[in-house]
C-alpha cells in the first residue's frame, strides 16, 4: 500500500499539459485552470482539443469553447470576481471550434502572448460557463469525454517554464557529485570491510543513501535531457525518480533517528523491533498520504505543491521529528570528549534536515510567487545534498571520531560494556 502511495505521489506530481473530463464533470466545473507558464518573453502557445467517443445522433454536429489567458497580476484581480464575471481581466480570449466525428478528429489553435518586459506567469484556462458541450451531450454518458491539451513554449523553443530555467545545470552537477561520492564512499566502506572483516550497518546505510541519490539525479537528468528535447521527458524515468528520493529521504530519516537513540554506538541489536518499525513505515506513509492527496486536489493555480494544507501538515510532521530527535540525543549517557563531539555534530546535521523544509516553505511565502517554487525545489535539492555530504563526513571524514566510538571498532567482548 505504501508503495502504491508513492507512486501515486510521483504521478501527479509532473505538471499536466492535457487534461480530460466525462459530461458529468463538465456539468459540475465553470472555470477550469489547466496549464501555466511563466518566461520573460514571447510565449507561444498551441491548444488542442478533442471529443473523445461522441454519441453517434451528435456526429459532425460542432461546438465552441472559449479558452481564456491572464497574466499573473490580471488572474489576482480576477479571482476577486464570481468565476464567470473572470472573463472581463483576461488578457487574451481565444474561442475553438471542435467537432464531434467518430474519427474524434483533433481540432488545434496556436498563437502568441506578450505582456512588457519583465517575467510572466501565463496562466490559461478553460471557460465552461456556456456550458456548450454538456449541456447537449447527455451526462449519463460515461464514454464520452473532451480531452483538452495547452502547450507552452518560450519564443526559440524553450520549453522550461521560468521557475523551472536553469533546472537541467543544477541536475547535471548532482548527478556528477553523488555518482563521485557514492563511488568514493563505496571505497571507504569496502576498504574498512577488509579491516574490520563485517560490515558497518550506518556506515552501509550511508552508502545505501547515498546510491539511491545518485540514481535519482541520473534518471531525473535523463528525463529533463528528454523534456528540454520535447516538451515531455520520460515520464517512467520522472515517476521512479520522485520514488526513488522519498525512498531516500525516508532512509536519511530513519538513520537519524536510530543513531539520537545510540544505535551502532551504544548497541547494536534493537529489543523492540517489532514496535519502531511499524511506527516509522506509519509515518512515512502519512506524509506520503498527504503528498499524494495534496497533488491529486492542487491544481496549476498554485506555484507549487506545499502551497496549502499539505505544506503545513508536512512542516508540522517535520518539527514534531526535530524535537523528538533533540531530545533523544540529550538523553545519551556522557562517555567522553570524542562521544560528546559526535553527538554534537549529529544534532547539528539532524536539526537542519528536519528543520529545513519548514524554514524553506517560510521564506516561499516572503517572497514573489513565481519565486517560490524555485525556493522549494533548489532548497530541498541543496538541503538533502549537504545532509548527505555531513552525514558522510560524520562516517568516513579523517577528522571523525566514529571509528573511535563505534561498536564495530571494539571487540566482541567488549561490545556489551559501555565506554
Amino acid at each position: 500500500m505504501f508503495l502504491i502511495v508513492l507512486i501515486i505521489l510521483a504521478l501527479t506530481e509532473a505538471k499536466s499539459i492535457t487534461q480530460t473530463f466525462t459530461m458529468k464533470q463538465l456539468q459540475k466545473q465553470q472555470y477550469i485552470p489547466i496549464n501555466r507558464f511563466g518566461s520573460k518573453g514571447t510565449v507561444n502557445y498551441k491548444i488542442s482539443s478533442r471529443i473523445i467517443k461522441p454519441p453517434k445522433e451528435y456526429e459532425n454536429k460542432q461546438f465552441d469553447i472559449a479558452f481564456e489567458f491572464f497574466q499573473q497580476d490580471s488572474w489576482q484581480s480576477a479571482l476577486k470576481k464570481d468565476e464567470c464575471s473572470r472573463y472581463e481581466d483576461a488578457n487574451t480570449i481565444v474561442h475553438q471550434t471542435i467537432e464531434a466525428n467518430l474519427d474524434q478528429k483533433v481540432s488545434t489553435q496556436e498563437g502568441q502572448l506578450k505582456f512588457g518586459q519583465y517575467h510572466n506567469i501565463w496562466l490559461a484556462v478553460f471557460n465552461n460557463c456556456q456550458h456548450s458541450i454538456d449541456k447537449i451531450i447527455k451526462i449519463n454518458n460515461k464514454n464520452t469525454k473532451l480531452e483538452i491539451t495547452v502547450w507552452f513554449s518560450e519564443e526559440g523553443g524553450q520549453e522550461f517554464s521560468l521557475e523551472e530555467q536553469g533546472l537541467l545545470n543544477v541536475v547535471t552537477i548532482l548527478t556528477v557529485f553523488t555518482i563521485i561520492g557514492f563511488i568514493y564512499n563505496y571505497r571507504i566502506f569496502n576498504s574498512d570491510l577488509q579491516k574490520y572483516g563485517e560490515w558497518d550497518y550506518a556506515q552501509l546505510f550511508i552508502l545505501v543513501v547515498i546510491g539511491l541519490e545518485a540514481l535519482q539525479n541520473l534518471l531525473n537528468f535523463m528525463h529533463l535531457i528528454v523534456y528540454y528535447i520535447n516538451g515531455k521527458g520520460i515520464g517512467a524515468f520522472s515517476t521512479i525518480s520522485e520514488i526513488i528520493q522519498v525512498v531516500d529521504n525516508f532512509l536519511l530519516m530513519i538513520l537519524l533517528i536510530l543513531l539520537a537513540w545510540g544505535w551502532s554506538i551504544e548497541f547494536m541489536d534493537m529489543e523492540d523491533w517489532d514496535i519502531y518499525v511499524p511506527v516509522a513505515f506509519l509515518i512515512a506513509f502519512a506524509q506520503a498520504l498527504i503528498v499524494g492527496l495534496g497533488r491529486l486536489v492542487s491544481n496549476q493555480t498554485d506555484n507549487h505543491l506545499y502551497e496549502g494544507w499539505v505544506g503545513y501538515t508536512i512542516s508540522l510532521i517535520y518539527i514534531s521529528l526535530a524535537i523528538y530527535f533533540y531530545y533523544s540525543t540529550n538523553q545519551r549517557k556522557k562517555k567522553g570528549d570524542s562521544v560528546d563531539y559526535f553527538y554534537i555534530q549529529l544534532k547539528i546535521y539532524g536539526m537542519l534536515f528536519f528543520l529545513a523544509f519548514p524554514f524553506l516553505l517560510f521564506v516561499s511565502k516572503l517572497v514573489d510567487p513565481y519565486k517560490s517554487y524555485t525556493i522549494i525545489s533548489y532548497g530541498n535539492m541543496f538541503v538533502r545534498m549537504l545532509n548527505i555530504v555531513l552525514m558522510a563526513r560524520l562516517f568516513t571524514g579523517k577528522s571523525s571520531d566514529y571509528q573511535k566510538i563505534c561498536m564495530k571498532g571494539r571487540s566482541f567482548l567488549d561490545r556489551g560494556k559501555t565506554l
